[in-house]
């Protein structure tokens, strides 16, 4: 039975012994009584709980060693930061104490998005990263973002959010953990700013329960995609044609192109040098006869007259 792992016999009985072993916690073997003599029987008790064993030790380290929050844990913390931030920022407007403030919503929206990419410990933030979040913000509005991050300091206060919502779920609590619920949970309360400025909206304040538009992602992203969509320049009226026997109107005026086309005609061999009594009689016919003036431009550039 020495070829066996894991089985040991103990006078006439076999004994399943194998060692506990988690680094820092436990380092102990572990013997379990097969409560048989029978080789073959014993044989068989082993492999299955050689395989009831491991699967055990995986469990067990999945749960203490998992440093990730899986896909739903994730939007479980998301949903929770969303809806009860989204409360806050819209507790005085549907209080009826005036309309929303998209300024206070705004900068708001700014600080926690920055504090997601702050450690919990950091006392600074740098010109790049604020800059990146503050776009088109005043100096007082970028000045407000400094202060809130110091004065309430969110990526601080959110790392005990972060723990007691992954205890609530259920999630592993460890460092790798923490960091990314406390990113999820600012990056929610984020959202929420975002969504509060949509409060005013016709769309929404047209809704009986406007609360259940901003929890609704679809209904969030279709608001944002009308608000995206560039304005349509209304359509310029088309000029009316003017009247005339040819398929383009020549806009110059016979005087600008009695010399060229004279020229053009003596190159193609048709007139001899003399021309002076020919353009005589063009500029003539140009300011007197009566056909309408684009005709007689058309005529004069055309060849061959």
């Amino acid at each position: 039975m020495a070829t066996i792992s894991y089985l040991t016999r103990r006078g006439a009985r076999y004994h399943y012994r194998r060692r506990l072993y988690r680094r820092k916690f436990v380092n102990r073997p572990i013997t379990v009584p097969l409560k048989t003599a029978d080789p073959l029987e014993a044989r068989r008790l082993v492999c299955r709980l050689s395989v009831r064993w491991d699967a055990m030790t995986m469990m067990m380290n999945e749960r203490i060693d998992r440093g990730f929050m899986t896909a739903s844990e994730a939007v479980a913390l998301f949903k929770r930061g969303l809806d009860e931030e989204l409360g806050l920022a819209t507790a005085a407007r549907l209080d009826g104490d005036g309309p929303s403030d998209t300024r206070t919503a705004r900068v708001l929206e700014a600080t926690y998005r920055i504090a997601a990419r702050l450690a919990p410990d950091t006392d600074t933030i740098s010109f790049e990263l604020l800059n990146s979040f503050t776009v088109g913000f005043s100096d007082a509005d970028r000045h407000a973002v400094v202060l809130m991050l110091k004065a309430l300091a969110p990526h601080r206060a959110a790392a005990a959010s972060a723990n007691a919502c992954l205890a609530s779920i259920g999630a592993p609590i460890n460092a790798a953990t923490s960091r990314d619920a406390r990113a999820q949970i600012l990056l929610a309360k984020a959202e929420a700013q975002a969504r509060a400025q949509l409060l005013d909206r016709a769309e929404v304040t047209a809704c009986g329960n406007p609360m259940s538009i901003l929890l609704d992602d679809n209904l969030v992203m279709q608001l944002r995609g009308k608000a995206s969509q560039p304005a349509r320049a209304a359509p310029v009226p088309a000029e009316a044609p003017i009247p005339t026997p040819f398929l383009t109107t020549d806009t110059r005026r016979l005087a600008d192109v009695i010399d060229g086309t004279v020229a053009d005609i003596q190159a193609s061999g048709d007139w001899n040098e003399d021309v002076a009594q020919r353009v005589r009689v063009i500029d003539v016919m140009g300011c007197t006869a009566p056909a309408p003036r684009e005709v007689c431009n058309d005529v004069a550039v055309g060849s061959h007259v």
